[in-house]
């Protein structure tokens, strides 16, 4: 599993990141927190074909 990064800027709440990753990719791909080091999905995707997910303990964005 890759080390992911925080996505740039620092989305405040999810609702935001969820209206720029407004579409669902269930590809499964998982990337390791750079915060907590937890498991966190790629579940959505930008319209710019960008991948990130939700950290839920850290209550913040990661991508690749």
């Amino acid at each position: 599993m890759q080390d992911g990064k925080w996505v740039e800027p620092r989305y405040t709440s999810k609702d935001i990141f969820e209206k720029d990753y407004p579409k669902l990719d269930l590809s499964g791909r998982e990337v390791r927190c750079p915060g907590c080091k937890a498991s966190v999905g790629l579940n959505r995707k930008s319209l710019q074909g960008k991948s990130a997910g939700w950290c839920k303990p850290c209550n913040r964005a990661v991508t690749l």
